[in-house]
């Protein structure tokens, strides 16, 4: 990334805390900022409130996600890629409410090179 000129940043949904111990083990190298209350993921319309069926699943896998996220609601942000210019112009967005669907590395090498 940084050899075309790009760079990393993460939101997350979870608490600093939380962020920092993943980060830590898995010896990430890029910056993760707290979205508290997820307010950066609501101002671009990517939150949704779990369903109660989901809820429960959470539950089930001893997940307490208002006290992962510090936020009392359970809401979650849908996981995106946005592709930013040095000028503040969002030149890509993926965004997909399956957690499992990612874009590709490279597509976002792709997207970085292809920037005026």
């Amino acid at each position: 990334m940084r050899a075309v000129g790009g760079e990393i940043v993460v939101l997350s949904a979870e608490t600093s805390d939380i962020s920092k111990g993943l980060a830590d083990k898995h010896k990430l190298a890029y910056p993760i900022v707290a979205d508290r209350g997820l307010a950066i993921a609501r101002a671009f319309g990517l939150v949704f409130t779990l369903p109660d069926d989901l809820k429960a699943v959470y539950q089930g896998f001893g997940i307490d996600l208002p006290k992962n996220t510090g936020h009392a609601a359970w809401e979650l942000p849908v996981p995106a890629r946005f592709v930013i210019d040095r000028h503040g112009v969002v030149r890509a967005v993926d965004a997909d409410p399956d957690y499992t669907v990612r874009p590709e590395a490279t597509d976002t090498l792709t997207k970085l090179r292809s920037m005026p």
